[in-house]
C-alpha cells in the first residue's frame, strides 16, 4: 500500500462516533488523536478510544499530555489500539517516548472477515 490513508481529530472529537465513522468510510486506516485529557476522566479516554478503533476497524493512536497546568492534571495513558480493540502499545502517566510498528494490513483482514461497513443500513436511521 503506497501512502496509508490516515486522519487526525482532537480529543473532544472521540465523543462523536458519527464523525469518526465518516472519516473511516473515506478509507482512513489510522486515526490520530492528540489530547489534553484530564486525569479524572481517564476511564472515558481509554473506553472511547477502544470503541472508536473497534467500530471503525481502524488503528487508533491516542497521544495524551502528561503533567499539569493551573487548572488540570493530565493523565498520559497514550495508546495505540488495533482494529479489534487490543492495545498494541500502552504508556503510563509519566512522560515517555516509544515507537511501534503498525501492520496496516490488519485493517483489511478485520474489514474482510467482519464487513460492518458493507452491512450498514443508513436507510434505517437517516
Amino acid at each position: 500500500m503506497k501512502g496509508v490513508p490516515a486522519t487526525s481529530v482532537i480529543c473532544y472529537d472521540i465523543r462523536f462516533p458519527e464523525w469518526l465513522r465518516t472519516l473511516s468510510l473515506n478509507d482512513s486506516r489510522i486515526i490520530f488523536v492528540p489530547a489534553e485529557w484530564p486525569t479524572p476522566r481517564m476511564p472515558q479516554w481509554r473506553t472511547l478510544l477502544a470503541a472508536r478503533a473497534i467500530e471503525n476497524q481502524s488503528f487508533v493512536v491516542g497521544v495524551n499530555r502528561v503533567g499539569a497546568d493551573p487548572e488540570n492534571r493530565f493523565g498520559g495513558n497514550s495508546v495505540v489500539i488495533d482494529p479489534l480493540g487490543n492495545n498494541v502499545l500502552y504508556l503510563g502517566h509519566e512522560e515517555e517516548l516509544k515507537t511501534v510498528t503498525i501492520d496496516i494490513n490488519a485493517t483489511d483482514k478485520v474489514r474482510g472477515f467482519m464487513p460492518v461497513f458493507a452491512d450498514r443500513r443508513p436507510d434505517l436511521y437517516e
